[in-house]
């Protein structure tokens, strides 16, 4: 019998918080899914997935090379009808979370996403310590998603069909691969909101790649508005969405003042 939700989770290098991530996965209420660990990396993660000996959760080498083509590669071997994007080191504090979203989610070809928390964390002894917690529930809409990503990817759920309408995820998009699908999806389909919120999206000191004002990502934020005549967008990331900001050096994290 097949799955009823599949996980699209890529994976590079960082074992200690995709197990906790797997973890937290097999503490759901639901477990009829199936995990698709796709690495990216050195092997270690997809060795790491497949020690487990949970047959749901499946690992892959990447088909190709980046994120958005271990993503795509994950998508290809989905067996469920429902797709739900999870990083490798993000979390829900809902244990009902898989059957709520089936529930809202129903039969309907829709984007339904679900709020949550920017989570500050920092190693001591190994470990993954929280030091903030800031709420990320902005107003989202289809509209106002043309000005601003504000849904949090491992929030995001929605039927494998919209692939075969859609195409796969874009790779010349680079990091805003997750805003671009959110607009070509609510073009057409309803964007429908799960409350209420439950997601944690860890904020590390060495994610910083998560700069909007890295080159790269600025040539890729052009690229997006220029793909959707967005007009000019200011680069910003899910933190800067929330709270002004400043740099601090101590944590190396993007902080509020």
């Amino acid at each position: 019998m097949l799955p009823q939700i599949s996980l699209i989770t890529p994976t590079k290098n960082r074992v200690d918080l995709l197990l906790r991530t797997i973890e937290n996965v097999q503490l759901q209420s639901l477990q009829d899914w199936e995990m698709l660990v796709i690495d990216d990396g050195d092997g270690s993660g997809l060795q790491a997935a497949q020690n487990l000996g949970d047959p749901r959760v499946r690992a892959y080498p990447n088909a190709g090379s980046g994120q958005v083509d271990a993503r795509n590669t994950a998508v290809e071997l989905a067996q469920a009808e429902v797709l739900h994007l999870l990083d490798d080191d993000d979390r829900w504090l809902d244990p009902q979370h898989f059957e709520q979203v089936l529930a809202k989610l129903g039969t309907q070809p829709a984007l339904l996403h679900r709020a949550g928390w920017l989570v500050l964390e920092q190693p001591e002894n190994g470990v993954w310590l929280e030091q903030q917690r800031l709420e990320f529930n902005p107003i989202t809409t289809a509209l106002s998603l043309r000005s601003d990503n504000t849904i949090l990817t491992s929030g995001t759920a929605y039927h494998k069909v919209l692939h075969n309408q859609f195409g796969l995820f874009d790779k010349e998009l680079g990091n805003y691969w997750d805003w671009d699908w959110f607009l070509r999806v609510t073009a057409l389909h309803p964007l429908i909101q799960l409350e209420p919120p439950t997601v944690l999206m860890s904020w590390r000191g060495n994610n910083t790649s998560k700069d909007p004002f890295d080159p790269q990502k600025m040539a890729y934020l052009e690229r997006l508005s220029e793909k959707h005549q967005l007009g000019a967008i200011p680069p910003k990331n899910h933190f800067t969405v929330i709270a002004p900001v400043t740099t601090d050096s101590d944590v190396g994290l993007t902080s509020a003042i």
